[in-house]
Parts: C-alpha cells; sequence; structure tokens
C-alpha cells in the first residue's frame, strides 16, 4: 500500500548514531517491556498474524485509524512492515503493543517521519502506549528523521491526545471534521502533532 505520494524512499543518508535494540522499559505498575524489531525474518515474525489482529480490530472499531476495511494479510505488511516496525513484549515474550515507524512525505520532506501505534486489546491502561512513544523518540532519529508529525489524532481520541502532549509533541494544526468515526453523529476533527528530534 503506497501512500498520496506513491512508494516513498527512506531519509537518506540514514543515521550512525543507531540504537541498540532490545530498549528496556517499565509499565505504571513496574513489569518490564522490551521493545524489538519486528519483520518478515527476525526472530518475532511468527507475530506478524496478531499485529495484524490488533490493527484490522482497530479499524473494525472505526475511532482510530482511517481505513474502513480489515487488512489482508499482504496489504498489511505494505502498509506496517513495509518500513521499520517494532513490538512491545512482557517478559514472558507476550505481545503488548506494536508500532511502525515510515516517512510521511517523500523526497525532499522524507526527513520527517510517521508512525502508527496500537496497544493490545488485554494490556490498555497499563502505560504501554507510553512506553513505545518514548521508544519512538529514540529509534526514529536513529533511522534518520530530523522530525515527526503525525497528521490524524482524533480529537475525540482522548487517551491518544495526552499520550503526545505529556512526550512533548507540540500541536501544529487541526484538520477539522476530518474522520467519519463509527459512534459519533458529526465529522471528527483529527489534531496533527510535531516532534522536533534535533530539539532533543
Amino acid at each position: 500500500m503506497s501512500s498520496a505520494y506513491g512508494k516513498i524512499a527512506r531519509p537518506q543518508p540514514r543515521s550512525t548514531a543507531a540504537v541498540t535494540l532490545p530498549i528496556v522499559d517499565r509499565l505504571k505498575d513496574g513489569a518490564a517491556v522490551r521493545i524489538e524489531r519486528v519483520d518478515a525474518v527476525s526472530a518475532h515474525a511468527a507475530l506478524i498474524p496478531e499485529l495484524r489482529q490488533l490493527l484490522n480490530y482497530e479499524i473494525e472499531q472505526g475511532n482510530t485509524y482511517p481505513q474502513e476495511e480489515p487488512l489482508d494479510p499482504t496489504t498489511f505488511e505494505a502498509y506496517f512492515l513495509s518500513y521499520d516496525a517494532f513490538v512491545a513484549l512482557d517478559e514472558a515474550g507476550s505481545l503488548l503493543g506494536t508500532f511502525y515507524v515510515k516517512p510521511n512525505f517523500p523526497g525532499r520532506c522524507s526527513h520527517i517521519c510517521n508512525g502508527g501505534f496500537l496497544t493490545h486489546m488485554d494490556h490498555r491502561g497499563r502505560g504501554v502506549g507510553k512506553v513505545m512513544g518514548r521508544a519512538f523518540v529514540k529509534i526514529a532519529p536513529s533511522l534518520g528523521y530530523k522530525a515527526s508529525m503525525f497528521n490524524l489524532v482524533f480529537a475525540n481520541n482522548v487517551a491518544s491526545v495526552e499520550l503526545w502532549r505529556s512526550l512533548g509533541f507540540k500541536e501544529i494544526g487541526r484538520v477539522p471534521k476530518a474522520g467519519r468515526l463509527k459512534g459519533s453523529d458529526e465529522l471528527v476533527d483529527a489534531i496533527m502533532f510535531y516532534y522536533d528530534f534535533e530539539s532533543l
């Protein structure tokens, strides 16, 4: 699945300041979390069907992602795993959440990335999103990105809005009536969040 701009090349040059994985962090309750890379050839490739299930669950809920139809395996891999993707795992290796990092724009603007985040429905409210957000802020600049921009954080997604504010992301705009979301009689605005990695 390509963007509105078609297939986007990775930013160049990629940074030499790579982040060492796994990143280890802790949830609100003190439980350890590991952030590790996932792709079709990684040690965690077996989790890919579960990642697709998480995304399709969110799509079917109709409140956080813009897609309207569940993604088949090929379409999911093209959308979620086409660049860099990561999983949050507990000490037993169970999936807590996942996120991707990829260019938001092509060519002259490919140094600005985008991210997509999913917390497993059984682990919400534990701080998994915050752990993944902290990891994102470390990982994305190591991949060569200078900044991040989230295009569509729906205004009624209170947990997500509060998360990005708490991590220092700046609100740089609002898209009026951006989403036809389930459970809402009116079109919902989306907030655009921006993070300048060079200000770290």
